[in-house]
């Protein structure tokens, strides 16, 4: 029988901690500086119990508790933990356009970008103005966006009209060239020579009106398709689903995104769903319960009905009593269902990280049940965080507390793509390419693409079939952008405990 996962929430009372400067000429000092020190001291405490390398803490005399949270937890974790960190506590979301972009320097004016849509969030006033993923936007209202005034133009509040764009092959313009071309046809020869293109991003027309910014709820589950595919000519259903993040739900909901994966799970078998596409590249961590309740979904029956483990958390050896074997268990679905899936086809990026790294490792198995990666390499993470928040202060730190370990009680590092399966989404045969650059879920889209050629045996293409690419490309990202609440749950990303 499984340990039941424990949701914690801990608010301990501040300590009190002596600093003999506080007191000087015979005159009490204390309440000068206790509210300015109680933060850190607060922080230092949670993590002597709880940390998982508490051997590596500082003691209360050498440290500095003047520092704000993040100086704070950066000077006494461990040297190696990259993993830890803290967060405020914010009540309301600000308000965002919702959108990212990555910025792209112009071919044709040195000090202007274009930007790349790159992330729209659905309901938001990107999405009502009609932007959609790999769009490109070439002005806001009159101007050409520079380095200078992007962070204003773009993540600002109020309306705003986008100058849109579209990136197309067209051909080069050398007034020289022209010139002497003209020269040489007035002199009697043809002058007919090979026309030379490049591509780059020129306007289309089109100017979309963007709304004033305003609170956006950002939902993990951001797009689910059921996608015709062919394997051993034989026509087979697919399900597409885009998970951003492994959060349960919201204050007012606890488990409202978890019980949205449940009617998934039903969508996919009332399809007759065959192969799953789970597309995790923007998945950056959350919770270990919403892991369970995915892996649950998608492993083969077998494993569900004998409760086999998924996964083993260890803590410090002041918290023994923690330990928990996390299994594959059919009470998580609820109102869901396990697809009895034979494997599984997954999309990473090196933003994966943390728990969706649990949840492949966990549904691995060589033999029986293959998982395929596509994408880029994960970042490698095998310890969780917890969260423990400071009302007082709405403040909250989150080291890392147990290691995890697979089913095989191993540790893992970093999930990398067969060299065939290491893609680049706007790159294709090594020359930088945005025609595949595509909303989610569209068939067409770069990543999305290749794992269904691998689900029907097309990709990757026979080496006689690679056909050489002639024309020129001189883009390069040179800034990726997130808007304040975008993606806004996976902040700190990993692998949390509730």
């Amino acid at each position: 029988m499984m340990t039941k996962l424990r949701k914690i929430i801990l608010i301990p009372a501040l300590s009190i901690v002596f600093i003999s400067g506080f007191f000087s000429c015979g005159v009490d000092r204390w309440p000068e500086y206790a509210h300015q020190t109680a933060l850190d001291t607060w922080m230092l405490d949670i993590m002597q119990q709880n940390y998982l390398w508490y051997q590596d803490l500082p003691s209360y005399d050498d440290v500095n508790l003047f520092l704000d949270p993040a100086a704070f937890l950066s000077k006494v974790k461990s040297k190696s933990d990259s993993y830890s960190f803290v967060d405020s506590v914010m009540e309301t979301p600000l308000p965002t356009y919702g959108f990212d972009y990555s910025l792209v320097r112009s071919i044709d004016i040195d000090t202007a970008y274009n930007a790349l849509i790159t992330y729209v969030i659905p309901g938001s006033p990107a999405e009502a103005a009609g932007l959609e993923r790999g769009d490109w936007i070439m002005k806001v209202d009159t101007s050409y966006i520079s380095k200078k005034y992007e962070t204003q133009l773009l993540q600002g509040t109020i309306a705003r009209n986008l100058v849109m764009g579209e990136w197309k092959e067209v051909p080069v313009i050398d007034e020289e060239e022209d010139k002497t071309k003209a020269d040489t046809e007035g002199e009697g020869e043809s002058g007919e020579d090979e026309i030379e293109y490049v591509y780059k991003v020129v306007p289309n027309g089109i100017t979309k009106k963007l709304p004033a910014a305003q609170v956006v709820e950002d939902n993990p589950i951001h797009t689910t398709k059921i996608l015709p595919a062919t394997e051993n000519n034989n026509e087979i259903k697919v399900g597409y689903l885009m998970y951003n993040s492994f959060t349960a739900g919201t204050k007012a909901d606890p488990e409202k995104y978890n019980n949205e994966l449940r009617r998934v799970s039903q969508e996919f078998k009332t399809a007759g769903v065959k192969y799953v596409i789970l597309d995790l590249r923007y998945n950056s961590g959350g919770s270990l319960d919403c892991v369970q309740l995915l892996g649950t979904i998608l492993a083969s029956e077998e494993r569900v009905e004998q409760n086999e483990p998924m996964a083993y958390l260890e803590y410090n050896d002041k918290n023994k009593d923690k330990d928990a074997t996390i299994n594959f268990d059919r009470e998580v679905l609820k109102g869901g269902t396990n697809l009895n899936l034979p494997g599984l086809f997954v999309i990473t990026s090196s933003t994966t990280t943390g728990a969706p790294e649990m949840l492949i490792r966990s549904l691995y198995l060589k033999d029986s049940y293959p998982v395929v990666a596509i994408g880029g390499a994960t970042k490698g993470q095998n310890v969780a965080t917890e969260q423990f928040i400071n009302e007082e202060f709405l403040w909250s730190v989150n080291p890392v507390v147990c290691t995890v370990y697979d089913s095989n009680h191993d540790t893992y590092g970093s999930i990398s793509p067969a060299t065939d399966l290491k893609i680049s989404e706007t790159t294709i045969n090594g020359i930088t390419n945005y025609s595949e650059f595509l909303p989610f879920g569209n068939k067409d889209e770069r990543l999305l693409k290749v794992a269904i050629g691998v689900i029907e045996g097309t990709y990757p293409p026979k080496k006689e079939e690679d056909t050489e690419e002639t024309t020129k490309a001189t883009f390069k990202i040179e800034k990726s952008v997130i808007s304040p609440a975008s993606r806004r749950f996976v902040g700190g990303g990993g692998l949390k405990i509730k």
